[in-house]
Formats: C-alpha cells, structure tokens, sequence
C-alpha cells in the first residue's frame, strides 16, 4: 500500500465518522439491519465508531497487519462487551451472526504469548443494500417474527378442544340428557 493510497483511505475512513447523511454510523442507524435487536445494533455502532483512522496509531509489534490497519475496528471482545452493556460471550455470538449475515469481516492472529486478536471491519455495500426507503414514522418494517407459529394453547378453527370433548361425546352416546 503505497502512502497516497493509505492516505486516500484515511480520508475515506475520517470522513465516514463524521456526522454527516451518508456517514457509516448513521446509515447503519437507518438501515434495516437487526431491527428489534438494539444490542446487535448498538455493537455495529461501536465497532463502526471504533474503526482506525490514523495509520501512525500504535500497534503490537507482532501484528502482521500492523501497515494496514486503518479501516479496521481492533478493540477486544471484552471492550467492546463493556462499551455496549453486554457479556463477552453475547458480544461473540452477535459477531458470528455479523459474520454469517456478511455485515463484518473478520481477521485475526495470534501474538507471540499465544493470545488471540480479532479485527474487525464493516462491509459498507451491506449497510448501504439494507437501507430504509424513508426515514419517516410510516415507513413500511418487516415484522418482528418471521412466521407466526401455533404454539400451545393457541386456538384455531381446528383446534377446538372443548368442541372436540363436545363431538367424542356425542359420537360415543355419553352426552347427558337434560
């Protein structure tokens, strides 16, 4: 990575945190992505805020990405569990689901004390394809749940038990006669 080009995405990085309409922080705020799910959502957030900007910042000396690390959010598990109000073991979880849904990527290594790092990075084009089509109080939500499931005591036109007690009696002439 040449200086021009580290530079270009400094830039590309600060002008993402500023508070502008289509900065990250904000689109992911107005996107779609973990509606009813404000924890998942507020992660999002504090990796997007936590992202490097400055390439001069310091770095592990055995990190391998130590040259190219602007762009990339590397707080620890447990930082960030403490910034958002979560568990550690929450927090992973939220990441694998990030993961798995292709909203961060992840990279990582391992230092010569034999600890773990993780960093990660926000795919923007994501962010951007979940955007709402307005910000306004009648726009159009998905529903919380998927699809609405009988579960137990939930009643249907089928699912009648006292009529069903009602028809076993009748059929088996044990109905009382007033």
């Amino acid at each position: 990575m040449t200086s021009d080009e580290k530079k270009a995405l400094v830039a590309k990085v600060k002008k993402a945190r500023d508070k502008k309409d289509m900065s990250l922080p904000i689109q992911i705020m107005e996107s779609d992505l973990y509606d009813y799910n404000p924890g998942a959502r507020m992660l999002l957030l504090v990796l997007a805020l936590g992202t490097r900007t400055d390439p001069e910042a310091y770095a592990p000396d055995d990190c391998p990405y130590k040259d190219d690390m602007v762009g990339w959010c590397d707080m620890s598990q447990w930082r960030l569990a403490l910034r958002v109000g979560k568990s550690e073991s929450q927090v992973y979880r939220d990441i694998q689901m990030f993961r798995k849904d292709g909203v961060v990527q992840a990279r990582g290594w391992t230092d010569y004390n034999k600890a773990d790092h993780l960093m990660y990075r926000i795919v923007e084009d994501v962010v951007r394809e979940h955007q709402r089509p307005a910000q306004k109080p009648d726009v159009e939500r998905k529903p919380r749940y998927e699809k609405k499931a009988a579960s137990r005591g939930w009643f249907s036109a089928k699912n009648q038990p006292k009529r069903e007690e009602e028809t076993m009696a009748v059929a088996t002439g044990m109905v009382e006669d007033e």
